[in-house]
């Protein structure tokens, strides 16, 4: 198809501004749906109960670590009091066996056999059980013991954490592991190495208090994880908060400016829209302000069915407020139609009659390939819709398709209302304007026939605020009648005020 230049440059236009407003909304559109903020919570609680276990953990792993290294410690402090105690015990066996003056280091002097006979003819009782051993740790007859525990004769020692003790000459220290309980021990080397003189103790007493002390550690350890861990949960948990809330805050503020930049664009989509509605409808420098008129008709029509339980489903409140846009764009398909058939002052020929009914293709034709080039849209599809059928005929006598009914779409059949009280109640190169009174008439002989029945009567319930918008937007209301007789050549019958 052939489109008037105009409808070319219309067509150039929207499609620009199309492209614009559907890139805008791709990129800024906030996220608000309530699935969302959902997930943000549950996020905020799965980073709240992680930094939590992970404190617990570390604090739980930090105090066992502590109780080990303090049990171990007074263990430690146990056994070296206690090996301190021997070796004060081996200086008096050396003072009484060897001589007054003699301490521990004087058994390096003295060989195995020679302190197995002292031993024997000593009366010095020790205080501690006292072993002579040989150099490969086998216990020799005989044991000085006074503890039925001790060691016995022949029997081999083994060393638990041998200890060289460099700060108490010539003396090794440690645990020896023992069938009747575990013992305590220093070594004092003999002549030559030939053996050793071991002084003991069992280990069970000498550890009894560290073991009590010990045994209050695991109370103490969960009175401070308990205090320690509660803390620091009040701590991340006022950390998360303050870092969501000022998150919350940034998302906020971003889709607040989202918001503020969607409407912006609706708002300038919608005045350029109209803006080009408004240079198709200049063409016709008589229709005033019919665009601002046929949107507040269509709205207020549309908010009427909303009342109605059949349209309620149908019509909701952004139906409403699209069709009072899209109804702009109904005779957009006029910018394809000559200036001398659009602006002719008399009755039509047939030729230009079909003519003129072809704005309605082009029309729909135009904005088709606006919402090709964009993508699919609620607004251009409406548009569409009401540019193609806004003059089809509930009776299937209208244009371009005939269609019949219910196949007329509803925002078509609203329009068709709007569009021919319009043109009767205003004042075209064709015709004078008619009184609302005779509007109102000539539309209820239409219902059944032109109009949808259901629509005219919700219609006329509401007829009254189309005449008050009427005057407010500027249709001349013309209340004398008869109309003056009009010169031949510019007489029009009421059918061609419908068509048009």
């Amino acid at each position: 198809m052939q489109l008037h230049p105009h409808a070319n440059q219309v067509l150039a236009a929207a499609s620009r501004m199309g492209r614009q407003q559907a890139d805008g909304s791709r990129s800024e559109r906030p996220r608000l749906d309530c699935g969302k903020d959902c997930l943000v919570m549950t996020e905020r609680n799965k980073q709240f109960v992680f930094l939590c276990a992970t404190q617990v953990l570390c604090v739980t792993i930090g105090l066992w670590l502590q109780h080990r290294f303090v049990t171990a410690s007074l263990f430690d402090a146990a056994d070296s009091q206690a090996r301190l105690l021997l070796s004060h015990e081996a200086d008096r066996l050396a003072a009484s066996i060897i001589g007054e003056g003699a301490s521990r280091s004087s058994f390096s002097n003295v060989d195995a056999g020679e302190l197995r006979r002292k031993l024997e003819t000593n009366n010095h009782t020790p205080r501690f059980p006292v072993a002579l051993v040989d150099a490969d740790w086998n216990v020799l007859n005989p044991v000085t013991d006074n503890s039925a525990n001790g060691f016995q004769t022949g029997q081999t020692l083994s060393w638990d954490g041998l200890i060289e003790r460099p700060n108490i000459e010539y003396t090794l220290g440690g645990f020896i592991e023992n069938p009747n309980g575990g013992r305590i021990a220093i070594a004092v080397p003999l002549k030559h190495e030939t053996g050793w003189l071991v002084v003991h103790t069992p280990a069970k007493p000498v550890r009894a208090s560290a073991v009590v002390a010990a045994d209050t550690l695991p109370l103490a350890g969960a009175l401070a994880a308990t205090w320690t861990c509660a803390l620091l949960g009040i701590t991340v948990f006022l950390l998360i908060s303050r870092f969501h809330d000022r998150m919350d805050r940034e998302r906020g503020n971003s889709e607040t400016k989202s918001l503020r930049r969607i409407q912006t664009l609706v708002r300038t989509r919608d005045a350029v829209i109209f803006g080009l509605a408004k240079l198709a409808d200049s063409r016709d420098p008589e229709t005033g302000d019919h665009l601002e008129r046929i949107a507040i008709y269509a709205s207020t029509l549309a908010s009427a069915l909303r009342d109605h339980p059949r349209y309620n489903a149908v019509v909701t409140p952004t139906f409403i407020r699209l069709i009072g846009i899209s109804s702009a764009l109904h005779d957009i398909g006029k910018v394809g139609i000559e200036d001398s058939i659009l602006r002719k002052p008399g009755k039509l020929t047939e030729e230009q009659r079909n003519r003129m009914q072809e704005h309605t293709i082009i029309g729909g034709e135009c904005l088709r390939q606006i919402e090709y080039r964009l993508g699919q849209s609620n607004f251009l599809e409406m548009a569409r819709e009401i540019a193609l059928a806004h003059h089809e005929r509930w009776d299937g006598k209208g244009y371009p398709y005939g269609l019949k009914g219910k196949e007329i779409p509803l925002t078509a059949r609203i329009i068709a209302i709007a569009d021919v009280y319009d043109a009767l109640a205003s004042k075209r190169v064709y015709k004078d304007a008619f009184p609302h009174s005779k509007c109102v008439e000539i539309i209820k002989q239409g219902s059944g026939t032109q109009f949808d029945a259901d629509l005219v009567e919700i219609w006329l319930t509401i007829a009254n605020q189309f005449r008050d918008l009427g005057k407010r937007y500027g249709a001349t209301d013309l209340v004398v009648e008869p109309l003056s007789p009009a010169p031949e050549n510019v007489e029009a019958d009421e059918e061609e005020v419908a068509i048009f």
